[in-house]
């Protein structure tokens, strides 16, 4: 560790058993020697009995550098590490409660400033939530003038526990785990900066920078780069066919029918209806029995599917029956519901059977679940590490992507090691078409996290003909992840999908996902609002801005989406975990500080198609009537020709770098090559600042080469 050199110890206040948990519980105090404070403590055992069997020590420094995201502004970021190192093993040290830690390290004292805080859920898709639960982290807590900290993990994210109570963030060890080898280490991070999303960019930046992972490339596979057809839950085709059509031939011909509308599928995932699962009822019934097709459902199999599709695959896996076909070939334990293997020789089988299908994606789901099902992966540390590693390490072997699905706040923390984990869910299944205040908000609030960790979004797949359906095309694409339809045959809204993608199915993407803007994280007025952005370079920021009008108390919210707002989350009220307004009456937008943008401006109205002017910092959206009806706004820079390129217009990313390979500005104009398929038309608009008028749309066909180059010129 580079900064284990720098170890300095300090008095020992004391040792404590508190004989009522039967856990091991750490105090001292803190010093600081030339801007580096360092803990040095002594552990006790769960007997009381005080032998020095750990130690710990804190890393402290300034780090002053550009933090890159989507509409962040750069500054400084101050960040700690607290190391804790157990010397000797020790054993029987459970308290039998997760959230009640087998080892508690010092609780760490934190500025009454922070007086606000967003804490994860361990639920699946790790929903936000407004106040203090135990979780693997992160912690956020901020002050209403954004002075922002951020606290987790460094490592062992799955055997973590945070939380924070009287003013001090409480960490440690969870409850279940029952031994400890010596020499285990773990640490914690810490990161404190002015901003919101800013700040936890800075935590991920370091976590990213830690595990050596670079940001997934959001073309980095096939699922990332087309649209695909989806068969998860709210699909037409979950656990159902078209009339008397089986599996195979009802996607045969959503495929056929789609082709002849024009909308051209990169992959076809297939979900847990395919494979042969234990019979039952209830929530937990139909664990995995055998990963292979049922045979009626694929009569000549898989791969035959496949290549009859003309598709390549994404499949789901979910979690193991006590008794399946694999018990009596690899090592496994058994739990009260399900089983769990316990080498990584059955996920290698896995992937290998899966490229053999021609799936180019292994999507692993029932996370969670497992986790908290299985006791044998919370008894001991690395466990669950081990799990994931397994799972990555199998897909490396065999040239596969992951998406984990149903995440714990652990599971999308421990992704940051994995470089083939590419996406995760990030958002509750897409059961209705109702209830968008219950989906949007947390998916915006979770893929902070996911996007500083660089880790792609995904939403879930929708109905192009759905309640809202446009809306939800254009959260997918400004996720920068995956977009996935579901729809019936032959019932695709092909001018939805089109707003997506170019002609051949690419995804015209923003480059980092959509976040909220940091005035969402206070009790507001205000539709709920996210950005993100398309930085060109020597031309400038390119920034998109979302706004739903989600108050609670609109006379069109329905008990229907009541209904489901309060059966998504277990009945917790959304306003304990997102702030949404009961009526939107605050349409102001400070571009400035709010989005880092300068004036002058060009605000393009996507919907109306309208443009104008910004000279000042201060923009008025316009008025929203209609609940989960949107505003969405394209802030375009201006050129040093006094012209603003908004770029293509039928798309929901104006100035996709897919789209534009290169842009040169010109005295009275622009030189613009683009990427497409041969034979589409691309319609480009330009903005004149000088004479305030909107020029286009310029309209050009991408040849035969796939590629074209155009002058897009201001006549004298």
């Amino acid at each position: 560790m580079p900064w284990a050199n720098r170890k300095h110890g300090i008095r020992i206040v004391g040792n404590s058993s508190d004989k009522k948990r039967t856990a091991l519980k750490f105090d001292g105090s803190v010093g600081t020697v030339a801007g580096i404070a360092f803990i040095l403590l002594c552990g006790c055992n769960n007997a009381g009995n005080p032998p020095n069997t750990g130690d710990a020590f804190v890393q402290d420094e300034q780090l002053s550098r550009d933090v890159i995201q989507d509409t962040g502004a750069p500054d400084s970021f101050h960040y700690r590490v607290f190391v804790h190192v157990q010397n000797e093993p020790l054993h029987d040290i459970a308290t039998g409660d997760f959230n009640k830690p087998a080892i508690e390290y010092p609780p760490i004292p934190v500025d009454p400033k922070y007086s606000n805080i967003l804490t994860f859920q361990m639920a699946p898709m790790m929903p936000p939530i407004r106040k203090s639960v135990p979780t693997n982290g992160p912690i956020i807590m901020y002050s209403k003038d954004l002075d922002t900290l951020v606290f987790s993990p460094l490592d062992n994210f799955f055997v973590s526990v945070v939380w924070v109570e009287g003013g001090k963030l409480h960490y440690g060890l969870e409850g279940e785990i029952n031994e400890v080898p010596a020499g285990f280490t773990h640490r914690f991070l810490m990161v404190e900066g002015k901003g919101i999303n800013a700040t936890i960019q800075a935590w991920g930046e370091k976590l990213r920078q830690e595990y050596k992972r670079e940001r997934t490339d959001r073309y980095a596979d096939i699922g990332l780069s087309y649209i695909g057809y989806w068969t998860d839950n709210g699909t037409r085709y979950y656990y159902m066919t078209e009339g008397n059509l089986n599996e195979q031939d009802t996607l045969l011909e959503v495929q056929r029918a789609a082709k002849t509308m024009g909308v051209h599928f990169g992959y076809f995932q297939l979900d847990s209806w395919w494979y042969i699962k234990e019979s039952g009822t209830g929530l937990l019934a139909g664990g995995l029995v055998e990963w292979v097709p049922q045979p009626q459902m694929f009569p000549d199999g898989l791969r035959a599917f496949h290549e009859a599709l003309g598709l390549p695959l994404i499949v789901h896996n979910r979690w193991f029956a006590r008794e399946n076909a694999y018990k009596n070939e690899y090592p496994f334990v058994t739990s009260e519901r399900m089983s769990f293997p316990t080498t990584g020789d059955v996920f290698a089988r896995f992937m290998e059977d899966a490229k053999s299908w021609g799936a180019i994606t292994y999507e692993q789901d029932w996370l969670l679940t497992q986790f908290l099902g299985v006791p044998w992966l919370r008894e001991t540390v690395y466990r669950a590490d081990e799990w994931m590693s397994w799972i990555d390490e199998g897909a490396s072997k065999y040239g596969l992507t992951v998406q984990i699905c149903m995440p714990g706040p652990g599971h999308l923390l421990d992704a940051v090691r994995h470089p083939n984990f590419t996406t995760v869910r990030t958002s509750v299944d897409h059961m209705t078409d109702r209830a968008k205040e219950a989906f949007w908000p947390p998916f915006h609030i979770v893929n902070m996290i996911a996007s500083a960790l660089g880790i792609l979004p995904f939403k879930d797949n929708f109905i192009t003909t759905e309640f809202a359906s446009e809306q939800e095309a254009l959260i997918s694409t400004l996720s920068a992840g995956m977009v996935g339809i579901g729809d019936a045959v032959g019932k695709i809204d092909p001018v939805v999908v089109g707003r997506t993608c170019r002609k051949d199915g690419l995804i015209l993407k923003p480059d980092l996902p959509a976040t909220p803007l940091d005035a969402m994280f206070f009790e507001h007025k205000r539709p709920f609002t996210v950005a993100t952005s398309s930085y060109r370079e020597g031309l400038g920021t390119w920034v998109y801005l979302l706004a739903f009008n989600l108050a609670l108390e609109h006379k069109e919210r329905l008990q229907e989406d009541r209904f489901w707002s309060a059966m998504l989350y277990q009945g917790i009220p959304l306003e304990e975990m997102w702030f949404l307004p009961d009526e939107v009456s605050d349409w102001h937008v400070d571009i400035q500080h709010e989005l880092q943008v300068s004036p002058p401006v060009v605000a393009y109205d996507w919907r109306t198609k309208e443009a104008l002017l910004l000279t000042s910092k201060d923009m008025e959206l316009p008025r929203i009537e209609h609940f989960a009806d949107y505003d969405y706004i394209v802030l375009v820079p201006i050129a040093s020709n006094g012209l603003a390129l908004i770029g293509e217009i039928e798309k929901f990313v104006t100035m996709a770098d897919r789209r534009f390979r290169n842009i040169e500005v010109l005295k009275n104009g622009f030189q613009v090559t683009l990427d497409g398929s041969a034979g589409e038309v691309v319609n480009i608009l330009l903005f004149d600042t000088v004479h305030q008028r909107l020029l286009g749309p310029y309209e050009i066909l991408i040849g035969e080469q796939g590629t074209a180059t155009a002058d897009l010129v201001v006549p004298e």
